[in-house]
């Protein structure tokens, strides 16, 4: 009769086994890792080409005649009908200026011409710079776009 040792069979000790998980998880987490990265930088390269989308669109808006006519000395623009499909679209304090150019005739030093915060009563020269910003509605993105807006005749 032959006899059969523990020791002789085939097969994993408890220790190979031990490895083997342990490396398999390493290489399953930082997969895994890769993956959750690669997908909220995708998300948020998305929500930054909307975001960029959505500003130009507001741009375009703004500068419409029709839309919204020139308002001499305006300090802001409503964007109540504007479709900014889960975006913030906002014109921010200060965020309007009006073109102040050199009066004719001899100017006191040192006077450059410019663009100044909008108020109400300010001398209006028929040239704005406005400047608008975009907000994803959870504010992980901001886009921000300058427009002028001339009065049209």
């Amino acid at each position: 009769m032959r006899r059969v040792s523990i020791d002789s069979e085939p097969g994993f000790s408890l220790a190979e086994l031990l490895v083997t998980i342990v490396i398999v998880g390493v290489t399953f987490t930082a997969l895994l890792g890769g993956l959750m990265t690669s997908t909220s930088v995708s998300s948020l390269h998305r929500k930054q080409a909307a975001a960029d989308a959505v500003a130009r669109s507001a741009a375009e808006w703004v500068k419409d005649s029709v839309a919204n006519p020139y308002f001499p000395c305006a300090t802001t623009y409503s964007f109540s009908s504007f479709p900014a499909n889960g975006f913030l679209v906002s014109i921010p304090v200060g965020g309007v200026e009006n073109w102040n150019p050199a009066p004719a005739g001899p100017v006191a030093a040192p006077y450059t011409p410019g663009f100044e915060t909008s108020q109400p009563g300010c001398s209006d020269h028929g040239l704005q710079r406005i400047t608008i910003v975009v907000r994803s509605s959870d504010s992980q993105v901001s886009e921000t776009v300058q427009v002028i807006k001339r009065v049209v005749s």
